[in-house]
């Protein structure tokens, strides 16, 4: 036969060790729904920003397109006599190349000049002690 059992009453110990073990499975079901959140969030956030830059690009890409052709000499000379300036194209005997020395010209000059490194250093110092002042220009008001 069954014999009456008295309960037992819960002992705080393990009440306690419950409720924290549901605590912790708790919270990391909220840790876990956050950071889901978050990953749909910057998902979102990075397809906007993707949708930004190709349309910056297409717009980039067609104002390179308008660019270029509003350069070319065709269209130029077109908007010239268009709104009367009277601008024409240089001839080659108008036109004066400058081109800019190298490396290998600046030790030509070196070697012609026999500047040494003292002697360059000398005149750097030289030439920043004896410097005036600029005088400030006075005006005269009419």
């Amino acid at each position: 036969m069954r014999q009456n059992r008295k309960r037992e009453p819960l002992r705080l110990g393990t009440v306690a060790k419950s409720l924290i073990a549901c605590m912790c499975v708790a919270v990391l079901g909220l840790l876990y729904v956050y950071g889901k959140n978050q990953i749909n969030r910057l998902g979102d956030e990075i397809g906007k920003r993707e949708a930004t830059l190709t349309a910056a690009e297409k717009r980039n890409t067609m104002l390179a397109a308008q660019l270029a052709q509003l350069k070319s000499p065709s269209v130029l000379e077109q908007r010239c006599q268009q709104y009367n300036l009277g601008l024409v194209a240089p001839k080659d005997a108008q036109v004066v190349r400058v081109y800019e020395p190298g490396p290998e010209w600046d030790a030509q000059l070196v070697k012609s000049a026999n500047f040494t490194p003292a002697t360059v250093a000398k005149t750097k110092t030289s030439a920043t002690t004896t410097a005036k002042k600029p005088q400030p220009k006075v005006m005269a008001r009419r």
